[in-house]
């Protein structure tokens, strides 16, 4: 369906975009995520055809839509675009915001058109309000409706959930999911919310500094990150610092099997919160792993959070952070062992960094 091959833009001294190149497969949902300012809404404008890349072409359904020398307008491509402020018409009803993208149908087909969105959405008694009339919710569903209505082949959706209240994103977010899915539409999402795009998207393209740093399913990126910052985007993590020696990696969490670093390299060790397990000083004389303190226990609804000191000492040589499923019982200095899952762990060559004081 979309093909970006070597895209790249400079605006004045700043490289936004670098060599990118991805493909979408027809009916999949695509995420772009990253940080603010990795490059990844101006990706969707070069899709949209806002934007003139400097070098690489991007062709949509087979057909040449973006190089150096030529861009189709936006409105030839035949894609949907939905903005990240909704940029409804105010002085047009929520029917009509629908239509308006309708002008190649007659009227009584439109109006069908415009009242099968509206019964999707779940807006058929709101179709004469307008915009100001609307809570944010009903708003994103009516920009949704209306990017949707003449049936583009792509749809390109801007951190389409950013500005509603959390649990109203949730909501949306399903209902959105929903009826791409049972539509077959061929989606591409822009977010910096990694839960977003896990929750979401077929595959995920990671981008940083204007590059993509690594394209996958969800399950891929966050179970085999490719660098240390492809694990930290997408989920907590704990960092230590180990060193290799022979076929093990030493650690203060104890040691790690060694597949592929020389005796005596130093490299850091991402450890996720939920690898991380709990045994009581009672269990503990019977299991393996280094003892650890209880430093601080936070209660979060369906998880608590525990900080511990790792060794067994009033000075730790190091703390981490785990996620334990409900409410624990565990007092401050409580003394336990630690137990790690080895699969929710991943192990990089060191990168020079200041400690914090």
């Amino acid at each position: 369906m979309l093909k970006v091959e070597n895209i790249s833009l400079r605006l004045g001294k700043t490289q936004i975009i670098r060599d990118i190149s991805f493909e979408v497969g027809r009916g999949e949902l695509v995420c772009l995520l990253g940080p603010s300012g990795c490059g990844k809404t101006t990706t969707l404008r070069l899709i949209a055809g806002l934007e003139k890349p400097d070098s690489g072409t991007i062709s949509i359904a087979g057909e040449p839509a973006s190089d150096r020398d030529f861009v189709l307008p936006p409105h030839k491509r035949h894609v949907g675009f939905l903005f990240q402020d909704f940029a409804l018409f105010p002085h047009l009803t929520v029917a009509e915001n629908i239509a308006y993208g309708l002008s190649g149908l007659d009227r009584e087909a439109a109006s069908r058109r415009t009242t099968e969105l509206l019964s999707q959405i779940r807006m058929l008694d709101h179709a004469d309000k307008y915009p100001h009339e609307l809570s944010g919710g009903e708003q994103q569903r009516v920009a949704f409706a209306r990017a949707r209505a003449p049936r583009p082949p792509l749809l390109l959706l801007d951190e389409p959930f950013s500005g509603l209240d959390t649990s109203l994103r949730g909501q949306i977010r399903e209902e959105t999911l929903r009826i791409l899915r049972n539509r077959g539409v061929t989606a591409i999402m822009v977010t910096h919310d990694p839960e977003e795009a896990m929750m979401m998207a077929d595959r995920i393209i990671l981008m940083k500094d204007g590059e993509i740093v690594q394209v996958g399913t969800p399950e891929d990126i966050y179970h085999h990150p490719v660098s240390p910052f492809a694990a930290e985007f997408l989920g907590e993590i704990n960092r230590l610092r180990g060193t290799a020696e022979g076929n093990r990696i030493r650690t203060d969490i104890g040691p790690l099997a060694n597949g592929e670093f020389a005796n005596g390299t130093e490299v850091d060790v991402l450890i996720r919160p939920e690898a991380l397990t709990l045994m009581p000083d009672s269990v503990a004389a019977t299991e393996d792993g280094p003892f650890a303190r209880v430093c601080d226990v936070r209660y979060a609804g369906g998880s608590s959070h525990v900080r511990l000191g790792i060794g067994d000492s009033e000075k730790p040589s190091a703390h981490v952070q785990v996620r334990c499923p409900g409410r624990v019982t565990l007092r401050e200095g409580e003394r336990l062992r630690v137990g790690l899952d080895p699969a929710q762990t991943f192990v990089f060559q060191a990168a020079d960094r200041v400690d914090p004081d």
